[in-house]
């Protein structure tokens, strides 16, 4: 439903951003309060950037710490999503993921991840070579791999047609091309169509949550940096053959999981991200997007972040760095499966933007739940 603003309108809810978290909100305002829920986007659809631009992996909740609200949502939201998707009709790749060890080093973390799985009631089991290579022929491991049977990889642009398909029909109205602008006294915000009144305001901006925070004197110690992952897919006919998804042991006190082979329901092999740092929040393309606000802090926060060496960040910078080539991404992929070859990497979809959470304070970076 596309709205007009009036003087005399008020709404209860207004929520700030149309990406999935922002429409599935707003969805539950509306279905809880029957309530007038406003969605505004400054782009003109929804899902136009980190909600649209991912891999499409449903995770498990294999990464995160037993009995923690991220592993309790995790699952469950993967569970619920699965079954939206079916019920939608979305064509969904659920055959899994296998996650292999590079070295014996990571032997421990990766029987950490099992021993979170089993706690989080997660399907996964550990595999020796021989069953790796009945899982994932193509996969290579140390000694063992652990099988996520509940991982699945659906095509984010689809589900959130979906979700904005059904949050019109229940209710919920959208405002595209409406740039939020700033508060306008304690209960109306300043947009690039009007002034917007409201009851409660729900932010879900995105790469811009911590400028929307700010301006209501909230979380004023976290800023957001913005990380670009860069994709390429897998070249037709490539003797790597990839059944669902093959990731790596991450490094468990950093937030970035590294490059990963995914096989989309559309029968494609996507190989990233990368993190890259980036010198503005919608840097998609060489410098365009660059600003020299985002592009300072990123600088300092780098400094503070290579120099404290915290959650061992000086060997993720150098490892990013050498994937900005072809070749040190290849170097990167080819330790997780048998078989590939450079020209098997061809450039991939349009790159995605993390909004990664630092702690200006401590330059800690912050996992997605605070």
């Amino acid at each position: 439903m596309i709205v007009q603003f009036t003087k005399q309108q008020a709404w209860d809810f207004l929520v700030i951003g149309a990406g999935v978290i922002g429409v599935s909100i707003a969805r539950e305002l509306r279905r809880r309060y029957a309530s007038r829920v406003l969605v505004i986007e400054k782009e003109s659809s929804s899902g136009r950037h980190a909600s649209g631009r991912n891999s499409g992996v449903l995770h498990a909740g294999v990464y995160y710490k037993a009995g923690t609200l991220k592993a309790r949502m995790c699952v469950e939201g993967n569970r619920r999503m699965r079954e939206y998707c079916r019920l939608k009709g979305i064509p969904a790749n659920d055959y899994g993921k296998v996650i292999v060890a590079r070295s014996a080093a990571e032997l421990p973390a990766l029987r950490d991840l099992y021993a979170r799985a089993q706690t989080n009631g997660v399907h996964a089991i550990l595999l020796d070579g021989q069953g790796l290579r009945e899982v994932e022929p193509c996969a290579k491991t140390v000694e063992q791999a652990l099988q996520v049977k509940d991982t699945a990889v659906v095509n984010p642009q689809r589900v959130m047609e979906a979700l904005v398909a059904d949050a019109v029909q229940e209710g919920v109205e959208f405002r595209f091309s409406c740039l939020y602008q700033g508060r306008d006294g304690n209960e109306a915000a300043k947009t690039s169509q009007g002034r917007v009144a409201y009851g409660h305001l729900v932010n879900c901006a995105g790469l811009f949550a911590d400028q929307v925070a700010h301006g209501f004197g909230v979380g004023s110690c976290y800023r957001i940096l913005p990380f670009r992952g860069q994709f390429y897919r897998l070249r037709p006919g490539s003797q790597v053959q990839v059944r669902g998804n093959i990731y790596p042991v991450p490094d468990l006190h950093n937030p970035f999981l590294g490059v990963h082979f995914t096989h989309t329901p559309e029968g494609e092999v996507t190989v990233g991200p990368s993190a890259l740092p980036l010198l503005g929040r919608e840097q998609y393309r060489g410098f365009a997007g660059a600003n020299a606000q985002d592009g300072l802090a990123m600088i300092r926060y780098l400094i503070r972040l290579i120099g404290g060496n915290r959650d061992h960040f000086r060997s993720i910078a150098w490892k990013e760095i050498a994937k900005l080539s072809h070749s040190g991404f290849y170097r990167e992929a080819e330790g997780l499966c048998v078989g590939l070859r450079k020209d098997d990497l061809l450039p991939g979809k349009e790159p995605g933007i993390r909004a990664q959470l630092v702690n200006i304070r401590t330059a800690e970076l912050s996992n997605d739940f605070v």
